[in-house]
């Protein structure tokens, strides 16, 4: 019985190790992005488009592919690349707001970035307040 725990034991100690090594290196991609928001203070609807950009990094172990992008105003605009992004690679999504496409007053606006990474949807958000001015 002792010989059956032993050789039990030593299998144990023997998977374990590997296991835990095989998820470590199989994580899969890691959509990151160094902040979420933006927000842009006061600006004219009779200004020029205003821009930002959304740096983010791959910090997983596969490429990362961003699938799409979805806005909840048609006054934004969205680029990125649709090029895999190598772990340990950055990149950037940027979105142009069309001013004279918005209404007066405080605004709150979101991007949905769909990717294949581990969670598979990230938030961006974009704030303000447009004047007519």
């Amino acid at each position: 019985m002792r010989r059956v725990l032993l050789w039990f034991l030593l299998l144990v100690a023997a998977v374990v190790p590997t296991q835990a090594r095989d998820k470590r290196g199989n994580e899969g991609a890691k959509l990151h992005f160094e902040q979420e928001s933006y927000d842009f203070g006061t600006i004219s609807r009779k200004g020029e488009d205003m821009v930002c950009e959304f740096r983010f990094e791959n910090s997983g172990s596969e490429p990362l592919v961003i699938l799409s992008a979805q806005t909840s105003c048609s006054c934004l605009k969205v680029d990125f690349s649709r090029k895999p992004i190598a772990p340990g690679e950055k990149g950037a999504v940027k979105l142009l707001i069309e001013v004279r496409k918005m209404e007066k007053g405080i605004f709150h606006r979101v991007v949905q970035i769909k990717s294949n990474s581990a969670t598979g949807t990230e938030i961006l958000t974009i704030k303000g307040n447009c004047e007519d001015n």
